[in-house]
């Protein structure tokens, strides 16, 4: 028995994407070429109306074959377009990849479909019989819905006085400097975050001293990078467990506050996460229209809600990120929802972001 074409994969998938992706597809078309040149194996529409981008491979997903969903994300990511790669095997840090880039994948048994390829080919273009065949259950071998659910990303952000959208204040530059790492770095710089350059004008990314500075006025911060030459100096730290459409919150804590006082300031779903070419990067934005603001006293305090896994200190200790579960998120939500003192518009945004998880 030879090995199927990729032509011939998706035959079986173009006639039984429901059986094999998920139920209220529409197939919408084959072979379809964007304006972008870009191609499409099948393209479909969900039961919510969304655009879904599927791509088949006939053999292992390799590092080398990546680019493609890639650069595919790059140009259609949103809400609107979903991406799904088929294959007989994805590597699991290739599926972590593209799990946090939002592009969902299936593998199916090659064996198998070429099985019931050979078994239905002559009559396979019958939609009428095409009802009445059973598939192998052993077909896919990893499903859509198989999917990690929690995503969710705390970011520890350095405080600042002014909204986290312009430069610190000088006394709170002062004290940043004195017992922050970033800040104490880059004070030693002709163009430090005090200079005159930076009160020219307004502010924006990638036009400032420090993520921090702009996080809430870009609504993106980053996951941070290596210093010395153990890991490679300046080597980014990867962020692979945060997910597109997940939740991501800001925290931080004010000068010589407690690590218990460490209170939240915004939470938002993450819409983009773009990767610098030059450098390795990443930005990770939330979408502002959706997100929740906490500018005045009446803040969430993170360590209410979440625990370090191998003890019971309060203590950030290293690194500006942590993951968080689906259950930890909805707490916080919830509890920001009880507590009536949102906006109209705040409590629509809480209870979209709620329903996310």
């Amino acid at each position: 028995m030879q090995t199927l074409t990729e032509k011939q994969i998706e035959d079986v998938f173009e006639r039984f994407h429901e059986q094999l992706l998920e139920s209220g597809l529409t197939l919408l078309d084959r072979q379809h070429i964007f304006d972008n040149r870009l191609r499409a194996d099948l393209l479909f529409r969900d039961k919510n109306g969304t655009t879904v981008l599927v791509e088949l491979k006939r053999k292992e997903v390799t590092r080398d074959s990546i680019g493609q969903l890639i650069e595919y994300h790059g140009m259609f990511a949103s809400p609107k377009i979903r991406i799904i790669l088929a294959a007989p095997f994805i590597p699991e840090a290739i599926r972590k990849s593209f799990e946090h880039f939002g592009i969902e994948y299936v593998q199916f048994s090659m064996t198998q479909i070429e099985k019931f390829y050979h078994s239905i080919k002559n009559r396979v273009k019958d939609e009428v019989i095409k009802k009445n065949i059973t598939l192998p259950k052993t077909i896919i071998t990893r499903p859509l819905s198989e999917k990690i659910i929690d995503g969710n990303i705390a970011f520890k952000v350095t405080y600042n006085d002014k909204n986290w959208s312009d430069v610190c204040s000088p006394n709170v530059a002062k004290f940043n400097f004195a017992k922050r790492v970033w800040c104490r770095l880059q004070s030693k710089d002709d163009d430090n975050c005090q200079s005159k350059q930076w009160k020219k004008k307004e502010l924006d990314k990638p036009r400032a001293p420090c993520y921090d500075s702009v996080a809430l006025k870009s609504f993106s911060f980053y996951p941070g990078h290596f210093h010395g030459p153990k890991r490679g100096d300046n080597e980014p730290k990867r962020c692979l467990g945060a997910k597109m459409g997940k939740i991501a919150i800001f925290t931080s804590r004010e000068p010589n506050a407690n690590e218990d006082e460490r209170f939240i300031m915004a939470i938002g779903q993450i819409n983009n996460i773009r990767t610098l070419a030059d450098d390795g990067f990443e930005q990770i934005y939330c979408d502002k229209e959706t997100g929740l603001f906490f500018l005045g006293n009446n803040k969430p305090k993170f360590w209410k809600y979440y625990a370090n896994p191998n003890t019971d200190r309060i203590v950030w200790s290293f690194g500006l990120f942590r993951y968080l579960y689906d259950t930890t998120v909805r707490n916080i939500i919830e509890d920001i929802i009880k507590s009536e003192r949102l906006l109209p518009k705040e409590k629509v945004n809480a209870e979209y972001l709620l329903n996310q998880l």
